[in-house]
């Protein structure tokens, strides 16, 4: 059985995802040939997937981070939001060309791909069985208005979002319609994703919601040796952590501002509360606060933390879930208006999700999860995370659709590369 899997290069949670998929697989299937065409993060990643058995295809050729850049302008009109950022993030052929080759040599019973467009158009192209694995119910772009991207500071061209919303509308619901299977660790709500393609596909069973694809739960300990790690004392823990993807980096700093504020102001009546940032990068903070630029696996730290502070991004939205950690979701800013659906869709779930808070605004909302008894999961975290994780069940489907694809269409040589 031979799975390829092609993570976006959009954000870290990417990647984590189709890293717990693949272990997982690999956990139920030792003698699974499993390929990961990784595209961003390759310092980080690539030795966590080759420690678990994937064999990595750098397709980027050089290193790529989105966390420490801006990658939108404020004019969104076709040439400055379709042309200059969806088309090479997205929809871009130089990279449809690249994964189609790459399919042809790997010759897979199936690819998966987490919201990886151009990889799913390269399959569903060619005729390679492919499934999908999103956190979108739709292209982003199309479940927020322009009354919402205005509020976020963009100067728009109403008309070319309008035909760019019909257009990606048309691409996504195409990969979907062709997919073996779609897989989403996102909770439908009505209210949000009424008419999008993989609402479509829950109702009528080519998509299954899994809960949380994520790695592995630690067993929990006493949490000395993680305190230890990072120099913390006895206190309350907070922790921080901003989104792997900036529209605009400004906007990570001023949430990183945010958190640092509310630390102090809650150190008055919290004197030994410690904030841990999780900065993705080094970032100058007070001496009371440990920085961190990245943690590979951060469930240790969560465990011990009485509380996180985090932008709305789902793969961790789904690990704090699973984990049952008290959170805040803050959103920066409108303008990072990939993470306006997931904020609202939080706050319909019944998270505390604030929107630009102000430091009394956040310090508020973290004091009240501070002060709350512990009474455990909620029913915003059992929504997201009805049976704690769902990893085992996403890759037991996805292994089951590679058999089936095979089952239907054996894989054979191919002249000019490819094996059996």
């Amino acid at each position: 059985m031979r799975i390829v899997l092609a993570p976006n290069s959009t954000g870290s949670g990417h990647n984590m995802r189709m890293l717990a998929l693949a272990r997982e697989v690999r956990r139920q299937h030792p003698e699974a040939e499993l390929t990961v065409l990784l595209a961003s993060l390759q310092t980080t990643f690539a030795p966590l997937f080759m420690e678990a058995g994937v064999r990595v295809v750098d397709i980027a050729g050089e290193p790529v981070n989105h966390a420490t850049k801006s990658h939108l302008g404020r004019d969104l009109d076709w040439v400055g939001y379709i042309g200059r950022y969806v088309a090479p993030s997205f929809v871009n052929g130089e990279r449809i060309l690249s994964y189609l080759a790459h399919y042809h040599d790997l010759v897979p019973d199936l690819v998966v791909s987490d919201y990886n467009i151009s990889a799913s158009i390269a399959a569903a192209m060619s005729g390679t069985p492919h499934a999908l694995v999103t956190e979108r119910y739709d292209f982003t772009l199309y479940q927020v208005d322009d009354d919402t991207l205005e509020s976020g500071g963009f100067r728009l061209g109403h008309e070319d979002l309008r035909r760019g919303r019909n257009a990606l509308h048309a691409v996504f619901s195409w990969i979907v319609n062709t997919a073996e299977i779609v897989l989403t660790d996102k909770p439908h709500v009505k209210e949000l994703d009424e008419g999008t393609a993989v609402a479509r596909a829950l109702e009528n069973g080519r998509a299954v919601f899994t809960g949380p694809m994520i790695r592995k739960v630690p067993e929990r300990t006493d949490g000395t040796a993680v305190r230890a790690s990072l120099g913390l004392g006895p206190g309350p823990i907070m922790v921080g952590s901003v989104g792997g993807t900036s529209m605009f980096r400004e906007n990570k700093q001023r949430a990183i501002e945010s958190y640092i504020d509310a630390h102090r102001l809650l150190k008055r009546d919290h004197p030994d509360l410690q904030l841990v940032l999780l900065g993705r990068e080094w970032v100058e903070a007070p001496d009371d606060v440990v920085v961190l630029t990245y943690l590979p696996d951060w469930m240790p730290l969560l465990q011990e933390a009485d509380v996180l502070i985090s932008a709305p991004g789902w793969i961790t939205v789904t690990e704090v879930a699973a984990i049952r950690v008290p959170t805040v979701f803050v959103l920066s800013n409108l303008s990072e208006y990939h993470e306006v659906e997931a904020s609202r869709r939080l706050d319909l779930l019944g998270f505390p999700s604030l929107v630009a808070p102000s430091a009394d605004e956040l310090r508020d909302a973290i004091g009240s999860l501070l002060a709350a008894p512990d009474t455990g999961a909620t029913a915003s975290q059992l929504a997201v995370a009805p049976d704690g994780t769902g990893t085992h069940k996403a890759a037991t489907l996805l292994v089951e659709a590679a058999r089936t694809a095979r089952s239907r269409t054996p894989r054979v040589a191919t002249a000019g590369g490819g094996g059996q």
